[in-house]
């Protein structure tokens, strides 16, 4: 049955609201994700996002398993309500479940480390899509994932610091990375327009009030898009 809740809930977005949906999916890509590895402030993991949803990379995969992610609207300015994010709570193996997930996705997995040899962000193949994991900011990566790492990517250092901030470091990476990505035809890189219709669906949910009570005053499932038996 066709999911009527973007026609529905069209008349309550404003056509600037309508129009930014087009142009942010427009520049979106799943060609490169990103990977938080237990981020150990939540603080950091938000600014990442922030970055994420800026440079148009739409899916941010979390693994929390010891130290848990916390909603940060301060410092997120609320981008990851615009972002697919893919988290592992109810994984036995959240590490493993993670790196499974891409694999089957068809991802190049590339950690970041400042201790190991490898790609600068320029030279970092992209002839499949590329999964950019940053780890905790006290011991990088875990071994587990690197041990499944198909690629290590670092920011030459030129002063006296071994690294820099991770929302930082992420944003340096992932600028270079896509500026790789974008210069394929558009076609390799954009959202297929299922996939767009669907993130459209997603953000009109949550830019319209109440938009749940509405679709089922509507006799539309707010969930499936379907029509609700008892209408």
């Amino acid at each position: 049955m066709q999911d009527a809740r973007l026609e529905a809930l069209a008349p309550f977005l404003s056509e600037e609201r309508k129009k930014k949906f087009d142009e942010a999916i427009a520049q979106r890509t799943r060609q490169l994700c990103l990977v938080l590895e237990n981020v150990y402030q939540s603080r950091n993991a938000s600014a990442v996002m922030r970055t994420c949803d800026g440079l148009g990379v739409q899916d941010v995969h979390l693994i929390e398993d010891i130290n848990p992610w916390v909603y940060n609207r301060v410092v997120s300015k609320g981008t990851p309500s615009w972002l697919t994010i893919h988290r592992y709570q109810a994984a036995e193996q959240p590490i493993s479940a993670c790196i499974d997930r891409l694999k089957k996705l068809g991802f190049k997995i590339a950690v970041t480390s400042p201790h190991v040899d490898g790609f600068e962000p320029h030279e970092l193949p992209t002839d499949h899509p590329v999964a950019l994991v940053m780890g905790t900011e006290f011991k990088g990566v875990s071994d587990e994932m690197m041990e499944a790492a198909d690629y290590c990517v670092h920011i030459p250092m030129l002063g006296f610091s071994e690294s820099l901030n991770i929302s930082v470091a992420a944003g340096v990476i992932m600028h270079r990375i896509l500026e790789n990505i974008r210069e394929k035809p558009r076609s390799e890189w954009e959202i297929p327009e299922e996939e767009a219709h669907q993130l459209r669906i997603n953000w009109a949910l949550k830019s319209v009030r109440k938009s749940a009570k509405l679709l089922a005053h509507l006799g539309i499932h707010p969930e499936t898009g379907e029509a609700l038996e008892n209408k």
